[in-house]
């Protein structure tokens, strides 16, 4: 195994190729804009609070009560850690648990989900054959159901639509049983790109998905802040079938009794929410909404009682890219403004939404929201306990093409290289 140390004011570069589908490097999960080839910039060293790369929201944009409560205690202590690799896989774009296992499934965006230990490596599911595996496409999330048996998957399929499906599991080995496959939900893709892709459930144990606006450049549909198309969306579902349909609708969907309004919607808004989570101790909602040209942005909805964080939200894509006004045909009223927004310089360019850590391995890390940026590689933490109005964001590790930063069977976490590595975080 190779470890990998990122010292306090140090900058550690790694020789992982970012992944492209042209002969010009783009950012595979979101803006496409140019990924950087120089990956030595370091614009929030550890342990130096942020400036140019953090924005406040301007006057007279609206901060919903439900989306800016303070939270608890600080400041939380430096976190310094190491990565250690756990293995190297082919184009892995994020990590999921099953309950009860003590494996980790890494999941390979050409369609193979690899079940892993420190042991032993075992390819349970192949869709190679079901998904085009091209720029933002492919096999792009996976999620166990926390009570049944099945697994939920998120893929592109021939024709570069979205479907989530799902796979009856073995109980004992974890291996998906490749003919029990069921399709969920689909969404048809406009275009190549913003495909979204992350699969999550909830404290309450229903499904949510991540779908993009559909993708060219600068929503040219309007479809993220239209509540009759899926795109631009977070849904949510009970994924089982029941009495004929493939999925239910859950009564309390915020716009489940309007007419015209797709009901699967629970939050709208969004440009691209690649990567989001749930905070287990609180039930919050994180997003990493990729950004357009100039600006990324990090969203955090608080829950009450653990449940319904971001019910109803809008996000504010395309009316606004962050904090800064950007298709002015669209509402700006009612919006929820982002939490953290860092901009595009020093190559900067495309966020990876990440999770609060939780896990006893790394103390010093617990409590930050851990989130990367995929053309610098940099992988920064950020203070929840921080004012709204004043974020704290450190840096503290480095790994090329970062795709996925997730928490693994004991809550310890997980980093993703789309150039191959899986890296878990260790005290430093």
């Amino acid at each position: 195994m190779t470890r990998f140390r990122l010292a306090a004011g140090a900058i550690a570069v790694f020789a992982i190729a970012a992944c492209g589908s042209d002969s010009v490097p783009t950012d595979s999960f979101g803006s496409g804009q140019p990924v950087a080839t120089d990956l030595s910039v370091s614009t929030v060293p550890l342990g130096v609070e942020p400036t140019a790369a953090t924005t406040a929201p301007p006057a007279g944009v609206d901060t919903p009560a439900s989306t800016s409560a303070e939270p608890a205690l600080g400041p939380l202590p430096v976190p310094t850690v190491d990565l250690l690799e756990v293995g190297s896989f082919d184009q892995p774009v994020d990590v999921a648990v099953r309950p009860g296992d003590g494996e980790i499934y890494v999941v390979e965006q050409p369609g193979r989900v690899v079940a892993v230990t420190d042991l032993s490596a075992d390819v349970v599911l192949d869709i190679t054959d079901l998904t085009a595996s091209r720029g933002e496409r492919g096999l792009l999330g996976l999620a166990f159901h926390p009570t049944e048996d099945l697994a939920y998957v998120n893929f592109n399929d021939a024709n570069g639509d979205t479907v989530v499906a799902e796979f009856t599991i073995d109980p004992a080995s974890g291996r998906f049983d490749r003919d029990s496959l069921r399709e969920v939900v689909t969404v048809d893709q406009p275009y190549s790109n913003h495909n979204g892709g992350q699969l999550a459930f909830g404290p309450d144990q229903l499904l949510y998905v991540g779908v993009g606006d559909g993708g060219s450049g600068g929503d040219p549909e309007r479809y993220a802040l239209d509540l009759t198309s899926r795109l631009g969306k977070i849904l949510r579902i009970d994924p089982m079938a029941s009495e004929g349909e493939p999925f239910t609708v859950p009564a309390d969907n915020p716009f489940v009794d309007d007419p015209g309004v797709d009901p699967t919607i629970w939050a709208y808004g969004l440009r691209n929410p690649w990567r989001f989570s749930f905070d287990g101790d609180t039930g919050d909602l994180w997003i990493g909404d990729v950004g357009q040209g100039d600006f990324e942005e990090i969203n955090r909805s608080v829950a009450t009682d653990r449940r319904n964080a971001a019910q109803g939200a809008n996000f504010g894509w395309s009316a606004f890219e962050g904090f800064e006004r950007f298709n002015e045909d669209q509402p700006a009223d009612e919006t929820a403004p982002p939490l953290f927004v860092y901009d595009h310089g020093d190559g900067r360019c495309s966020v990876t939404g990440g999770t609060v850590a939780r896990g006893d391995l790394v103390t010093d890390l617990q409590g930050w929201y851990v989130f990367g940026d995929y053309c610098t590689g940099q992988i920064w933490a950020l203070d929840p306990t921080a004012p709204t109005s004043e974020p704290r964001v450190v840096e503290i590790a480095q790994l090329d093409g970062v795709v996925a930063l997730a928490a693994g069977p004991e809550r310890e976490l997980y980093a993703v290289s789309n150039g191959g590595t899986v890296a878990r975080f260790v005290p430093g």
